[in-house]
C-alpha cells in the first residue's frame, strides 16, 4: 500500500500551528509511528477531528495502519453522535477529552492534549472489506448514518490528480480554512502533503484578525474556500488586504455567484493570484473538475473539464449519451477517485467497490461547444409550482444578482425564499420573482432573518430551514 505522504525529506517542514509551532516530516512520522502501535489494524475508528496536530497524526496513522475512519465534526451534538455509535460500533473512538467523559460506555485508554483514545464495547467493531481505507458523512447529513465508503486508491488518484493541476510543489504552504472532516479541506491536507508542501494549521474563521496575520506571518501561498467563504472576503474587503505569499486562491462545495466570481477574478487578477473554481462531490474524493485561470473570463460560471485520469459526460433520463452542445442532462463522472458505495449500517462497511468508478452526480449540466461544463442545477433542487418546473438554484442565482444572499426551498406548490437581512424584503422582490418564474405571486413568500444557518462547511443548513420556517 502506498503512503498519502511523501516521506523522502525528513527534515522538510510539514506542519505549522497558530501557537508557533511546526514540524518537520521526519517528526510527524514519528508521531505517526508511536500512534499506530495502540491502533489495531484493519479496525473502525470514530475520529473527531479538528485542525490541529493530534487530528491530523490520528488521522494519517489510520490510513497508514489500514484501520479506517470516520471523520467527525468535534462540536457534533451528544444525540448525533450516539447515533452514529450505536449503528456503526466502532473499535476505538478519537475525540475531545470533554466530549469523552459524557459517555460512560467509552472507555479511555490514552489521551493526548485534549484528546482521549478511547475503546468502545470490546473493542473488535465490525468487518471491514480489505480496500475500505476512509468514511465520510455526505454533505449536509451530520449525524446521518448514511456515509461514503472510500478506498485508499480514491483518496490517493484524487490527491495526485489535484497536485498535478494546481501544480502544487515542496514550496507551497496551504492554511487550513475548512474542518478537516469536510471532504475539501481533507482534500487540502491530503494533496500538500502528498506534494511535500507545508500546512498552516488553524480552527480560525476569516473574521478573526489573527487568521490573516498568521497568513501574512507565515507566507501562506495558497488559500481555499467555499462561497460562503467568499462572501466573507468581500465583506472584508479582500482586496485591501496585503497577502504578497498569496499566489493560489480555490473555490468549490457550490456555485459562486456570477457578481462574486467577477470579483474575485478581476482582484486575483490585479494581483498575481490564480484563481480555481473547482467541482466535486465527497463521492468523488472529494475533486471532479476544475477551471483554470486562463479561462475565468472567457467560461465564467464553468466548472471546466474534469482533472487529470477522470472523465465526464452527460446522459438524457433515458439513460442515453448526450452528444450535441448546450443540451442539458445529468453529469456523469468517472475515474480512480469515484467512492466504493454509501454504508447505512455496519454489515455495509464488508461491501466491495459497488459504484466500480462510475458516480451519477445528481446534478443537471450542459457542456459547450469548447467542451467546458455548466450546472445548471441539482435534479433534486427543483419544486412544480402550478405545472411550473422551478429551479430552487436559480432563484437562489437571482438574488444574488441583486446583491443578496437567499436560500430558497419549500414544497410543490410553494416557494419560500428566506432572504439574509435586518428586516424583511418589500412584498415587490416576491412580485417580480413570481413574474420572472411565471408562477402566480400567491406561490412565493420571502422573509428574512439576520443570519442564515449554515453547516459547518459554510454551506446553508436547508434541513433547519425546512423544520422551523
Amino acid at each position: 500500500m502506498l503512503s498519502l505522504v511523501d516521506w523522502s525529506a525528513p527534515d522538510r517542514l510539514a506542519l505549522l500551528t497558530d501557537d508557533a509551532q511546526s514540524w518537520s516530516y521526519g517528526q510527524l512520522r514519528e508521531e505517526v509511528a508511536q500512534f499506530s502501535k495502540i491502533l489495531p489494524q484493519k479496525r473502525l475508528v470514530f475520529l473527531a477531528a479538528r485542525n490541529d496536530i493530534p487530528s491530523t497524526v490520528a488521522y494519517i496513522a489510520c490510513l497508514e495502519t489500514g484501520c479506517a475512519p470516520l471523520l467527525l465534526d468535534p462540536d457534533i451534538s451528544e444525540a448525533a453522535f450516539s447515533r452514529l455509535l450505536s449503528t456503526y460500533s466502532p473499535a476505538y473512538v478519537l475525540l475531545p477529552t470533554t466530549l469523552a467523559s459524557n459517555f460512560t460506555h467509552l472507555q479511555t485508554t490514552q489521551t493526548n492534549g485534549d484528546y482521549s483514545l478511547c475503546r468502545y464495547r470490546d473493542g473488535n467493531g465490525p468487518d471491514l472489506h480489505p480496500d475500505l481505507a476512509l468514511l465520510l458523512a455526505t454533505s449536509g447529513s451530520t449525524g446521518s448514518p448514511k456515509l461514503v465508503r472510500l478506498s485508499h486508491t480514491n483518496i490517493l488518484s484524487n490527491a495526485k490528480s489535484i497536485v498535478d493541476y494546481l501544480e502544487i510543489n515542496k514550496h507551497e504552504r496551504a492554511i487550513t480554512s475548512l474542518p478537516l472532516n469536510y471532504s475539501y479541506g481533507m482534500s487540502v491536507i491530503n494533496s500538500h502533503l502528498n506534494a511535500g508542501a507545508s500546512i498552516l494549521l488553524t480552527n480560525r474563521s476569516f473574521f478573526d484578525a489573527l487568521f490573516w496575520r498568521l497568513m501574512k506571518s507565515n507566507e501562506v501561498t495558497s488559500l481555499a474556500g467555499v462561497p460562503y467563504s467568499y462572501e466573507m472576503l468581500f465583506k472584508l474587503r479582500f482586496q485591501c488586504m496585503e497577502l504578497p505569499a498569496l499566489r493560489t486562491m480555490t473555490q468549490a462545495g457550490g456555485k459562486l455567484s456570477a457578481p462574486l466570481t467577477d470579483w474575485i477574478t478581476e482582484i486575483c487578477e490585479s494581483k498575481g493570484i490564480r484563481f480555481f473554481t473547482m467541482y466535486g462531490q465527497t463521492e468523488a474524493s472529494p475533486r471532479m473538475a476544475y477551471l483554470h485561470p486562463e479561462y475565468m473570463k472567457a467560461k465564467s460560471g464553468s466548472i471546466g473539464r474534469a482533472v487529470p485520469s477522470g472523465n465526464l459526460w452527460l446522459e438524457d433520463s433515458q439513460g442515453n449519451r448526450i452528444e450535441q452542445p448546450d443540451q442539458i442532462g445529468e453529469l456523469i463522472f468517472s475515474g480512480p477517485n469515484v467512492a466504493m458505495g454509501y454504508a447505512f449500517t455496519n454489515k455495509d462497511l464488508a461491501l466491495g467497490d459497488e459504484w466500480r468508478g462510475v458516480l451519477r452526480t445528481g446534478d443537471l449540466a450542459r457542456q459547450d461547444t469548447d467542451g467546458f461544463f455548466f450546472i445548471e442545477g441539482r435534479s433534486s433542487r427543483f419544486l412544480k409550482i402550478f405545472g411550473v418546473r422551478i429551479s430552487l438554484d436559480a432563484v437562489e442565482a437571482w438574488f444574488a444578482e441583486r446583491g443578496m444572499v437567499a436560500a430558497s426551498y419549500g414544497q410543490d406548490d410553494h416557494l419560500k425564499v428566506m432572504i439574509e437581512a435586518p428586516s424583511d424584503v418589500d412584498d415587490d422582490k416576491a412580485k417580480q420573482l413570481a413574474v420572472i418564474m411565471k408562477i402566480h405571486p400567491s406561490a412565493v413568500t420571502i422573509s428574512a432573518m439576520p443570519i442564515l444557518p449554515r453547516l459547518n462547511t459554510g454551506k446553508i443548513d436547508y434541513s433547519c430551514l425546512n423544520t422551523k420556517h
